[in-house]
């Protein structure tokens, strides 16, 4: 499993750079804090333990705690540079106490079972290659009754839209892995998971991304192209093209998972 469960190079400082400024300090993927709050949906996590599945920057984390009451998070990532960088918010914000970090390998969570009442990701599973030995994990690793909610960047169902897939994909210079939200819906159940709630979130990313796009052209075009050059520029705006074309098509069609583990009472 451990070496089934990969994850691809991640975001080096420039890439990290282009996202934050898109998408907000803190945060590498869409919605800032707003989204956090609708991947939790109608679900507590007050006085919660959380596990933040992929915490890149840490702006996640500082939103679970401050805005949604976790007691404690802890964070964990597979790149050295995003644990640091998260871990100095947290002290900068004076939540050291309460947000911890972890580097981990991809694998098998390095923690006892039954340690979390809730197990967080925001877009990041879409580096997971093994969906199954995840989430089978993420079980094992939350107490009876404890919840996943998480989001992430999925695809739409049916061989004819595998070209738009793969072109984002090599648009995204990344090595993602995307499964169908009805798919995603199937692991949770083979893995044990109960009362699984799935959401599209299609036409909301597709609303969110051609904003984006619209900014990278015009009012921040001229930061991009100061911080990072004409080529680099360019690059983003034909990620961001593809993007949009992606959603469009329904090729890509990120979403919203809510799962509970059973508490085993009949």
């Amino acid at each position: 499993m451990a070496e089934e469960n990969n994850m691809d190079p991640g975001y080096p400082e420039d890439a990290r750079g282009k996202l934050e400024l898109v998408w907000g300090e803190g945060f590498l993927s869409p919605g800032g804090p707003t989204e956090v709050s609708r991947i939790l949906g109608s679900k507590s996590i007050s006085g919660c333990k959380v596990l933040d599945i992929g915490s890149g920057t840490g702006g996640v984390d500082v939103s679970l705690v401050r805005d949604h009451g976790a007691n404690s998070v802890v964070g964990i990532d597979v790149h050295k540079d995003l644990i640091e960088l998260a871990s100095s918010r947290a002290r900068k914000l004076n939540l050291e106490n309460q947000i911890k970090y972890q580097l981990v390998t991809p694998g098998l969570l390095p923690f006892a079972d039954e340690s979390f009442d809730v197990a967080f990701s925001k877009d990041a599973i879409i580096h997971v290659r093994e969906k199954e030995a995840l989430y089978t994990e993420i079980l094992r690793i939350l107490c009876p009754g404890g919840r996943l909610l998480v989001s992430d960047w999925l695809r739409g169902d049916g061989d004819a839209l595998t070209p738009m897939v793969e072109e984002f994909i090599t648009a995204s210079g990344h090595d993602f892995t995307l499964v169908s939200l009805r798919e995603l819906g199937k692991i949770l159940e083979k893995v044990g998971f109960v009362e699984i709630e799935l959401e599209d979130r299609r036409d909301w990313c597709l609303k969110e991304a051609t904003g984006e796009l619209e900014k990278l052209r015009g009012p921040l075009n001229a930061q991009f192209l100061e911080l990072w050059g004409g080529e680099a520029t360019q690059d983003e705006i034909t990620f961001w093209e593809v993007l949009v074309a992606a959603l469009e098509q329904g090729a890509i069609r990120p979403g919203h998972t809510r799962a509970v583990k059973s508490t085993g009472a009949l």
